[in-house]
């Protein structure tokens, strides 16, 4: 037993003996001594290189070259990589962007700041990284072969640059004798003035005007604007941390930036100005026995889009719509504007360092929002092709809950819309068309024959192109139509201007268009073209 033991101790002091030779690194250091490159064991250095190379590297197949590059700023060097990118794409070899970022260009930074942007790609047969790094204002061009990418991150991040030792300023020590030593100081030696100089009295003494003062320039209101703008210009809300193609934005993101808040800032304004501009609807006096005016208003808290018609007898309809599309197209706009506006905020914040927080944070805030926003893009979409393709249908009840009329949405056309209005106890049936892509909103009644019956239209195109713009602003915005029938009847669709939708309608010649026409006709023009609290190009 006790030469086991022995022989124990002495393959394990062996085995100790031989980890260092295992573990053995060597560091390299570049020809003009700027950098210095931490290898493990086995990298050896490859003798007489060409002349641009500082330091060359091989182990086995993997070979490690780099050069010097006549480049001094980060600009230069980035050009270059993206000039390589570009070549490698049009040799169609296969790129390895970053996993996190979908970046292709990867970019790291030393201790003292300097830059290191390099790729990653690989051919059937070997892999390769390419790079550029700057260290104290020179380039240079590095080139990995045959290293996998999780080593090729690993040996990148080795490269450190040379500390350059710093110069003291010359000080003289104070317990040195030299220090008091002025035998050396040249002699001094003292003369009198020859002349006595008497200071003139403050008669003799001639009176000197004050300079004048230089006035300053009047500045104009563009050399303000200018200079506000050039203290701008280098500022940007975007973080090099946020998805790729928020980046690919540039400007752009500050510009929607700055449109979102002041559109948030003009619908605050409205909204105050609103309750002191209350508008409503003019209407002659109206005769007892007609059915007209028509009085519209529509009901919320359901998912469906429901509006209420009772005319001047006290005859009370209700329709019944669908809106999907609206939804889709609101919960998906709704996305990506919260989506940006976090984007936003938590730009300020980062290049502001007004939030405390980690960069941690912020890049899980960034990729969340990388992932909501494509989401609400595809709902928007959907709500998009939804509105645009899918026939719609709007039902007409009575008070019994019967059903008086049936809308149906008969196919798109490139110019108009087609509506077909069906009575169920008449069984009458009215052709109706929209007019698509206009600025002013354009509809026209016809009987199934073709006969015209009637033509509403927008009056105020400038109203209808603010619309477009800013929404409808609390109601202040809404569309109001006029009525052009047979025998020369006029009439219009006047909306009350309120923040929730409802209007009336109202023709001088009652006799020349059926009130149940004319009430149908205007609830598909307002389930149609329902006014937008948003933006819209409806």
């Amino acid at each position: 037993m006790p030469q086991y033991a022995f022989l124990k101790k002495f393959l394990l002091g062996a085995l100790l003996a031989c980890v260092p030779f295992a573990l053995q690194a060597e560091v390299f250091t570049s020809k003009d001594g700027a950098f210095t490159l931490d290898m493990p064991a086995g990298w050896k250095q490859v003798q007489n290189a060409p002349a641009p190379t500082v330091l060359s590297l091989q182990k086995g197949a993997s070979r490690l070259d780099i050069k010097s590059v006549s480049c001094t700023t980060e600009t230069c060097i980035e050009k270059k990589i993206n000039a390589d990118l570009a070549d490698v794409k049009s040799k169609k070899m296969q790129v390895v962007g970053n996993s996190y970022t979908g970046e292709e260009i990867k970019r790291i930074e030393f201790s003292t700041g300097d830059p290191f942007f390099y790729i990653s790609f690989f051919t059937p047969k070997n892999d390769f990284s390419a790079g550029y790094f700057l260290i104290d204002s020179k380039a240079y061009s590095i080139l990995a072969k045959e290293l996998t990418y999780a080593e090729t991150d690993l040996v990148f991040s080795f490269i450190s640059p040379v500390e350059k030792p710093e110069v003291k300023p010359l000080e003289l020590d104070l317990k040195d004798p030299r220090a008091y030593d002025i035998a050396a100081l040249p002699a001094v030696h003292e003369e009198a003035l020859e002349e006595t100089v008497v200071a003139p009295s403050a008669e003799t003494t001639p009176q000197q005007t004050e300079p004048a003062k230089a006035k300053k320039p009047s500045v104009s209101f563009t050399a303000k604007v200018k200079k506000v703008w050039n203290a701008l210009k280098g500022k940007t809300l975007l973080s090099k941390n946020m998805p790729p193609y928020v980046r690919q934005l540039g400007r752009g993101f500050d510009v929607l930036t700055v449109l979102g808040l002041l559109f948030i800032l003009l619908l605050t304004g409205a909204g105050c100005v609103r309750p002191f501009l209350r508008k409503g609807v003019n209407l002659p006096p109206a005769n007892p026995n007609s059915l007209y005016p028509i009085w519209f208003k529509r009901l919320y808290g359901t998912p469906s889009l429901i509006f209420r018609a009772k005319d001047n007898q006290g005859n009370t309809l209700i329709s019944l719509s669908s809106r999907w599309d609206s939804l889709f197209l609101f919960s998906g706009l709704l996305l990506i504007v919260l989506s940006f506006a976090v984007l936003a905020v938590a730009g300020l914040c980062e290049q502001t360092d007004l939030l405390p927080v980690s960069n941690f944070v912020y890049n899980t805030v960034y990729s969340a929002c990388s992932l909501i926003i494509p989401l609400g893009g595809i709902v928007f979409f959907c709500g998009l092709v939804w509105s645009q393709l899918v026939l719609r249908e709007i039902t007409l009840f009575d008070r019994k809950g019967q059903k008086a009329a049936i809308i149906l949405q008969k196919g798109f056309g490139l110019k108009n819309e087609r509506y077909e209005i069906y009575f169920a106890r008449s069984k009458d049936v009215l052709v109706v068309t929209r007019q698509r892509f206009t600025c002013r909103r354009n509809w026209r009644l016809f009987t199934r024959e073709g006969a015209a019956l009637a033509h509403l239209t927008e009056p105020s195109l400038g109203k209808a192109l603010l619309r477009k713009v800013c929404g409808h602003l609390w109601g202040l915005l809404r569309a109001d139509y006029t009525i052009s029938g047979a025998m020369d009847a006029q009439g219009a669709l006047q909306n009350t201007h309120a923040p929730f939708d409802s209007f009336v309608c109202n023709i001088d010649k009652p006799q020349a268009i059926n009130a149940r026409d004319l009430l149908a006709v205007s609830l598909l023009i307002n389930i149609r073209d329902r006014d937008k609290w948003y933006p819209w190009f409806n």
